[in-house]
């Protein structure tokens, strides 16, 4: 049976590499691209280490700004990669649907510039959750916060009728809310009789 073959990564942009045409090593046989880094440095690299995300960039890895090891950055990185890797787990959630990184914080220094240093037990947040990351729509929030805000659980008229039975049952709006992991807003349009959706 033929083996199939990966797609191809051309085009791309995967970590700091810009991904471009693909080519086999002539005595390895393996996949190839040619790369350049953000920094502008080329550089042939092999399939595998983009598609598995290994590779991020040249090395040259961002001395000038002395994060690379920090919080901060580990928040940044993850960001681009699950909004602009097609490998990376989280992909089909962020940039399948459409969810991008800003220009400006597709380099780390402008991400530090607009959001600063990682407020202990925060993490960063989307406002709007069909929009994507920038300085405008992001905002450092707690755990709580964002599973109120989480897309995870779409309300259909079976949850709506489980909801208005516990809200008859006196449960609090706030409970009903965590426990279906909607918005409270949700939960008393849904009391007060009004639209959900």
């Amino acid at each position: 049976m033929a083996r199939l073959r990966a797609p191809s990564l051309t085009g791309q942009t995967i970590g700091k590499w810009s991904v471009g045409e693909s080519f086999t090593h002539p005595t390895r046989g393996e996949r190839m691209y040619f790369c350049v880094c953000e920094c502008g440095t080329k550089k042939e690299v092999k399939h595998t280490h983009l598609s598995s995300g290994k590779t991020q960039s040249c090395g040259c890895s961002w001395t000038k700004h002395g994060m690379s090891r920090s919080k901060e950055y580990r928040v940044w990185d993850s960001m681009v990669r699950r909004c602009h890797s097609l490998s990376h787990h989280a992909f089909k959630d962020y940039g399948a649907r459409g969810i991008t990184v800003c220009d400006k914080w597709k380099k780390f220094e402008g991400f530090i510039e607009d959001m600063g240093f990682q407020p202990d037990g925060l993490s960063i947040e989307r406002i709007n959750n069909d929009l994507g990351y920038s300085k405008e729509n992001c905002k450092w929030a707690t755990v709580t916060e964002q599973a109120r805000n989480r897309r995870a659980t779409k309300l259909d008229e079976d949850k709506v009728v489980q909801i208005k039975i516990l809200l008859e049952n006196g449960v609090s709006q706030n409970k009903i809310a965590s426990q279906f992991s909607v918005s409270r807003s949700n939960v008393g349009h849904i009391a007060q009789g009004t639209t959900w959706r």
